[in-house]
């Protein structure tokens, strides 16, 4: 199983007066076959799509009458992701996921990610280390 690693970085920085306090900048990379993958948050889109686009599939943004969403192809397989604020619902031809976007435990997060990736992507699971 490859081995994904998430690791974080704390920047302090000054707000520049002398109302504003110190700023709390936290950093997130996703590590894959030691390649470096910068995230803004650790979240189950943020992982999914990473992974996705590291795997080689292309990202859409598509606007349909009643909903816009974000296509991934690669080749002739398509994923379709529908956002609602933290409810997130993927979908191929034959099976749809659907979950919240921010899941707190990381062993829930892991699991959400591998199993989005394995069933709606046909992409290996892979071992998460936080």
């Amino acid at each position: 199983m490859e081995k994904a690693i998430i690791s974080s970085t704390v920047n302090l920085l000054d707000g520049g007066c002398n109302v504003c306090g110190i700023i709390e900048d936290v950093n997130y990379t996703l590590t894959l076959n030691e390649h470096s993958i910068p995230l803004e948050e650790v979240t189950v889109n943020t992982l999914v799509m990473a992974i996705a686009l590291e795997n080689g599939y292309k990202r859409e943004y598509k606007m349909d009458v009643l909903d816009d969403y974000i296509l991934f192809k690669k080749a002739d397989y398509q994923v379709t992701l529908k956002e609602d604020y933290d409810y997130l619902t993927y979908s191929n031809e034959k099976n749809q996921l659907e979950t919240n976007n921010q899941l707190i435990n990381k062993e829930s997060l892991a699991a959400k990610v591998n199993e989005i990736l394995t069933t709606i992507f046909s992409i290996d699971a892979l071992d998460f280390s936080f």
